[in-house]
């Protein structure tokens, strides 16, 4: 059944997602300057606190399917309110913390609402906007990717001097907000069938995400090769890919698997899936600029971390503008121009990493071009694909693969610059990341124009 809501009641439902996805994402960039004072209060290792980043991420690739696929059977409003209960409570259980087990709990719990937001806002557009301004709404969810990367570590930074606590505190009241005007705006379109829980699939599934995250966390960069040698490494990541063809026929035969894998013979979002493992990588490699900088300028850590910058600041800008494009261009130009742009933005900066100038014109360049791979654009090619009944679970595709892919990227990138000394394994990095977007580039060409794009659409309305 089509869905119409006034332009009032879509503004002030895509102010309440922007908020509560801004809520979510700010979270995973404040915790870097949160965590020496976790340290330094709990006298804890760098090795033990690097947990309190990665459970959330185990549980935010296990929540997103997991509240997608509710969300898809029982509604938007209810998931969406109950994800944003779970960040609340897991954000209390951080900020009223005595001890380092109830930050992780916090974080596991934070995780799994946090996992659903993206999914679930993503999924509702799809149900309760025009085709003509889908793009645009996306886009402007985007664009808080952008914003909060840079954000996250400034809200840190100003609320530590007050106790690292308030950082998650802040949390709080937004919460409490964002469910009463949820509860109040959101329109409940309801949902009479009964899901039928996949428990194998979300069993098989976090086995899988623990395996990875946990083997990826143990691998000591300056000792790259025999770390993933390692006993500590290499039988979890061993059982990871044994484990895969193992989750794929469960959820083949599973009547409501957790994960559409079925979705997958889809080429367009088989190339989304792909694009997103791509975007991993050359995220892992951007996150690395800074000390690039350090070493190339010289400037201090202070002013390197601001090279970001432009990247950050040209992702948020460009995010709702191109999300306004997407509607009458489709989602193949503009990928197709922004990953191209993006892998010369990056061989720039790897050739000529001394130049302040086309520095910052390089980090423009990424900036659009990641955009591109992983905002809108992306978004949008599996909201045309998926069924009415699948969006969510389609969304949530996208979260689980970009969160496998920046732990993947992650470990590489951080062997190859520990793998060289001084800038070389930078500059090697970003090379890869280049040919890794000439690859994504690649791919887009296969993708559907904006006129069969738009007819797919309307098929699956």
């Amino acid at each position: 059944m089509e869905k119409t809501l006034d332009a009032k009641t879509r503004n002030l439902i895509l102010l309440l997602f922007l908020i509560g996805v801004f809520m979510g994402s700010l979270d995973t960039g404040i915790i870097g300057p949160v965590l020496p004072s976790i340290e330094q209060n709990f006298n804890l290792t760098s090795r033990t606190s690097s947990w309190i980043f990665t459970l959330f991420v185990i549980t935010f690739m296990i929540g997103s399917p997991v509240m997608a696929k509710f969300s898809d059977f029982y509604g938007r409003k209810k998931i969406f309110i109950l994800d944003v209960i779970l960040f609340g409570i897991g954000s209390c259980l951080i900020a009223f913390s005595f001890n380092i087990e109830s930050i992780f709990l916090g974080r596991i719990i934070q995780g799994f609402g946090c996992g659903g937001l993206f999914p679930v806002a993503g999924a509702f557009i799809g149900d309760a906007f025009p085709l003509d301004e889908r793009g645009k709404a996306l886009g402007i969810l985007g664009s808080v990717f952008g914003i909060s990367a840079i954000g996250g570590p400034l809200v840190g930074a100003a609320l530590i001097p007050f106790g690292w606590n308030w950082c998650f505190t802040i949390n709080i009241p937004i919460s409490i907000f964002l469910i009463f005007f949820a509860w109040k705006i959101l329109p409940d379109f309801g949902n009479k069938r009964k899901l039928k829980i996949d428990y194998p699939g979300i069993i098989m599934l976090t086995f899988l995400a623990a395996f990875l995250a946990y083997g990826l966390n143990q691998i000591d960069s300056n000792n790259f090769i025999n770390s993933l040698l390692s006993v500590n490494v290499a039988p979890f990541l061993v059982m990871f890919i044994v484990l895969i063809p193992i989750f794929l026929k469960i959820e083949k035969r599973a009547e409501e698997s957790i994960v559409p894998i079925h979705m997958l013979k889809n080429k367009e979002i088989s190339i989304a899936c792909i694009e997103t493992l791509c975007y991993g990588i050359i995220y892992s490699s951007a996150i690395f600029i800074p000390s690039l900088v350090i070493l190339s300028m010289g400037l201090s850590d202070q002013f390197a971390s601001l090279m970001l910058i432009p990247i950050l600041g040209a992702n948020a800008v460009a995010a709702p503008i191109l999300g306004k494009i997407l509607d009458s261009t489709g989602s193949r130009k503009i990928m197709t121009i922004g990953t191209l742009i993006m892998a010369v933005g990056l061989i720039a900066i790897a050739v000529y990493p001394y130049n302040f100038f086309l520095f910052i014109i390089s980090g423009c360049l990424i900036g659009v071009g990641m955009v591109t791979i992983i905002g809108a654009p992306l978004r949008y090619i599996v909201l045309t694909e998926a069924k009415p009944q699948e969006r969510g679970a389609g969304q949530a595709i996208v979260n689980m693969l970009s969160s496998a892919g920046q732990l993947i990227g992650g470990a590489l990138i951080g062997g190859i610059i520990a793998s060289f000394s001084g800038i070389l394994g930078y500059k090697i990095s970003l090379i890869l990341a280049a040919v890794v977007a000439f690859v994504a580039f690649l791919f887009t060409l296969r993708l559907k124009g904006r006129d069969e794009q738009m007819e797919t659409m309307k098929s699956n309305q």
